[in-house]
């Protein structure tokens, strides 16, 4: 019995460990992508427009 539960946490921290480098892999890639796309929208002219209308 105490063979069995070694192994299944040896099992349980490695998947964790799988787990972790995807997700690290998957959340930095991506963030680099919004980083960019953030960066290069610009606001239509109908929307400046609006925006001073609102101010004024």
């Amino acid at each position: 019995m105490l063979k069995g539960l070694i192994v299944c946490f040896a099992v349980l921290f490695a998947q964790l460990a799988v787990l972790h480098l995807v997700d690290a892999r998957l959340y930095n890639s991506p963030q680099d992508a919004r980083q960019t796309a953030l960066t290069t929208v610009t606001p239509h002219k109908d929307e400046k427009e609006d925006e001073e209308e609102a101010q004024s």
